[in-house]
């Protein structure tokens, strides 16, 4: 929506010169390419004179209040704080999208989003790493569309104790067949027992193999976990309660790929990182462009760390998250 201020009496012409004063011309100028629709070009030939001169004249106007541009769609709101994040956090992009009035609609509202983007990114001959958790399952439902050339998919994180439809196999299988690509699988438990265990198991030629695979990832897309009671990870039966609130007294506020960091994005205890087989926090910074996905006030801690850290490179969250995440 344009709104045109008409200042002075446009029509009047100079009358020892036979031109347009320049309060007129400027107000004229804005009226054509405003209102009419007129190009730069068309006006520059119009009023004989050169494009430079429109594009002066109508940076003027948009200056000096002569017209003013309003957007009537409440989205343009998210539109700025995007800027915000990218401005504040040194993001590549960011996704904001208005929060829904039912809690349960931000796994939905960020997954479509989620799944827009990529498919607007995703290139040929590309490796996407994928995590794993509830909104990247919702994502991969969104995902449609032209399939790429020599596309692969590979899960950045070993499997969990439950089968499940947000688990890591699940969701990289869905990506897979959404992308029509093969996908890599970690064929071992996300968390085991030991650091002696993990060892073990990460020398086993297909677990290295795809480990490798992870490594070289183009894109990572990430969901973004906190290190709460409600835990994607108790829920799986790899962590229970009791291991969270440790780690929760250690500083972490949130896990990205099993991986627990603190408010300031630091890795949160050593000694139970080396429990986990997949890509750690040092490897996902290594990835080119890495998406995060997480909404909700209950993952604004985390998904703070994550910013703070450098973690990931975009950010799709909802209006309200991100809002807080601002303050």
């Amino acid at each position: 929506m344009f709104i045109f201020h008409q200042g002075g009496e446009n029509e009047q012409m100079n009358e020892m010169t036979g031109r347009f004063s320049h309060s007129d011309l400027v107000s004229r100028i804005a009226w054509l390419y405003f209102i009419k629709g007129f190009t730069q070009l068309q006006i520059s030939q119009r009023l004989n004179i050169s494009r430079m001169q429109v594009q002066r004249s109508l940076s003027k106007s948009k200056k000096e209040g002569l017209v003013r541009i309003q957007i009537n769609d409440p989205r343009t709101t998210c539109f700025e704080i995007e800027d915000d994040l990218k401005s504040r956090f040194s993001l590549v992009d960011a996704v904001v999208v208005p929060t829904p009035r039912e809690k349960n609609g931000i796994k939905s509202a960020l997954g479509y989003a989620a799944a827009a983007y990529l498919l607007r990114h995703v290139s040929d001959n590309q490796i996407i790493g994928v995590g794993w958790g509830t909104t990247l399952d919702k994502m991969s439902r969104f995902i449609s569309g032209k399939s790429r050339q020599n596309i692969r998919i590979v899960s950045l994180v070993g499997g969990s104790g439950k089968k499940a439809e947000e688990s890591p196999y699940e969701v990289a299988f869905k990506f897979a067949d959404a992308l029509k690509a093969p996908c890599y699988y970690i064929s071992a438990p996300a968390i085991v027992d030991s650091p002696a265990s993990r060892s073990i198991l990460i020398e086993e030629k297909s677990v290295n193999h795809t480990l490798n695979i992870a490594k070289s990832s183009d894109l990572a897309i990430l969901g973004i976990g906190n290190a709460d009671e409600d835990s994607t990870l108790i829920e799986a039966g790899l962590l229970s309660s009791q291991e969270i609130k440790k780690l929760r007294a250690k500083g972490a506020v949130g896990d990205i790929c099993a991986h627990f960091y603190s408010l300031q994005g630091q890795p949160v205890d050593q000694g139970y990182m080396n429990r986990v087989i997949g890509l750690g926090l040092q490897d996902l910074r290594k990835i080119k462009t890495v998406i995060g996905i997480a909404g909700g006030k209950n993952k604004v801690a985390a998904i703070f760390g994550a910013l703070t850290g450098g973690l990931v490179d975009v950010l799709v969250t909802d209006e309200q998250a991100a809002e807080n995440i601002l303050r």
